[in-house]
């Protein structure tokens, strides 16, 4: 399995639950409000960049792009569900969003001095996280770094809530053993962190 062949038959219905709930997923997430610590995350993160763009891999309501676009830097959107990542393009005003799949994305190799894939990769089953992890890394330049954030302590499986009444999958790592499939794809882990959001963890890496 690599970046380029991986396909996961459930993106279909990930994208049709955002899909149809847009208006109201922008709104619960187009700020830092509900998530304690992510902005200033974010900041040091991108303060500890390479020059060059920076991908925002699942941009959802584009919160972390806007944040990254205020620092000066050019940023990509990149999102599955081509109805959210249009709402949020005209809302920020840009032409710079490429709708596609994490897990085949139609970027070109050693592009990005940084990618933030802020809760994306966890709606991919456990056997997909490598060849999503080896399209950020082939998309990163040498030097480039990645901010993942994703889950631990939770059962894999489709769930929907209440504040998000339709149903999204949901994979959960230790946060070593998330690590450790970051190094099998070639990525060095510099930095893993628990949360103060409950149960997320951030790992950040770097393209040798």
């Amino acid at each position: 399995m690599t970046a380029t062949t991986a396909v996961w038959e459930g993106t279909a219905q990930v994208r049709r639950s955002y899909a149809t709930l847009v208006e109201h997923y922008t709104a619960m997430t187009v700020s830092y409000r509900r998530f304690p610590g992510l902005q200033q995350e974010l900041e040091t993160f991108l303060g500890s960049l390479p020059d060059g763009p920076v991908l925002d891999l699942g941009c959802g309501a584009g919160r972390d792009a806007q944040l990254t676009a205020a620092t000066g830097r050019t940023v990509i959107l990149a999102d599955v569900t081509l109805e959210l990542l249009t709402v949020t393009a005209a809302r920020l005003g840009t032409r710079s969003a490429v709708c596609g799949d994490a897990l085949a994305l139609p970027l070109r190799s050693d592009r990005f001095a940084g990618i933030i894939a802020s809760g994306v990769l966890l709606h991919l089953p456990k056997p997909y996280t490598a060849a999503a992890l080896a399209g950020i890394r082939r998309t990163l330049m040498p030097g480039g770094k990645a901010l993942v954030s994703m889950k631990h302590g939770g059962q894999d499986g489709w769930r929907s809530t209440d504040d998000f009444p339709a149903p999204r999958w949901f994979t959960y790592f230790a946060p070593a053993e998330f690590a450790d499939v970051c190094r099998a794809v070639g990525l060095r882990v510099t930095q893993l962190d628990k949360s103060a959001r409950k149960d997320w963890f951030t790992a950040t890496t770097v393209r040798p």
